[in-house]
């Protein structure tokens, strides 16, 4: 699994939203301000936020004070859910995620150590909460300075 820049930047955007989440009571955040924090252009936000929306990962808020929130808690939320939105999936070969893309697959060895490790990529993006990587990312952040 190659995790794309929009991944990346759409775990950073919601791990922005994550921090906000305690302690504004889940007020909206614009894009210009999660732009300007984390340094993606608005542009790019704007197409991640229409993925996350669409996953119901986020909500919006038209209207002056508007802006993004998250749709639920950050411990509800996967690392698994938000790839899942942008990258379409997280499956490390086309083969592993689908059994009909490769006319060997019924009797090739190899694609079952990709569908093993599609398995365990899974589980582990799937227990790692936003919650969590907020923590870790906020950590970071504060050694930094």
């Amino acid at each position: 699994m190659n995790v794309s820049t929009k991944g990346r930047y759409a775990l950073r955007a919601l791990t922005h939203l994550a921090a906000s989440y305690g302690e504004k009571d889940n007020a909206p955040v614009s894009i210009k301000e999660i732009s300007s924090k984390e340094d993606i252009s608005n542009r790019y936000l704007e197409n991640i936020f229409v993925a996350m929306r669409k996953a119901n990962i986020v909500k919006s808020l038209k209207g002056e004070k508007g802006g993004f929130m998250l749709a639920q808690p950050p411990e509800k939320i996967t690392v698994f859910d938000i790839l899942q939105a942008v990258e379409k999936g997280t499956a490390p070969t086309k083969c592993a995620s689908d059994f009909d893309f490769c006319g060997n697959a019924p009797k090739c060895g190899i694609r079952k150590v990709w569908v093993k490790l599609d398995k365990l990529v899974s589980t582990f993006l799937k227990d790692t909460t936003l919650s969590e990587v907020a923590g870790a990312h906020a950590a970071m952040n504060r050694k930094a300075k």
